[in-house]
């Protein structure tokens, strides 16, 4: 019975497995570039709030407060890291099926 459920889980497992490796190698990639990307847009935040502050105009902040939360979510502590979650538990699915 186990060898037959094998048989039967053998085609997810592949696919799951190159599934893995390219999602892997996407979020390494373009972390990296988000990274960057979160880096220059907070310098840009910063950059408009002094602006803002120098010019007296206390009600341009709500564009450099967006653009903050945007770069937030963009680094690598935002949505890159969902994915290399969301990557991490389909590799522990592979896993699990691989020792049935």
């Amino acid at each position: 019975m186990r060898i037959l459920f094998k048989i039967l889980l053998f085609p997810f497992s592949l696919i799951l497995s190159v599934v893995v490796g390219v999602s892997a190698f996407l979020v390494g990639g373009f972390g990296r570039v988000l990274a960057i990307l979160s880096g220059l847009l907070f310098l840009g935040a910063f950059l408009m709030g002094g602006l803002a502050i120098f010019k007296g105009d206390i009600y341009t902040w709500e564009a450099p407060i967006v653009i903050a939360v945007v770069s937030f979510l963009i680094s690598p502590y935002g949505l890159p890291k969902l994915a290399e979650f969301a990557v991490e538990r389909l590799a522990d699915l592979n896993e699990t099926i691989k020792t049935i």
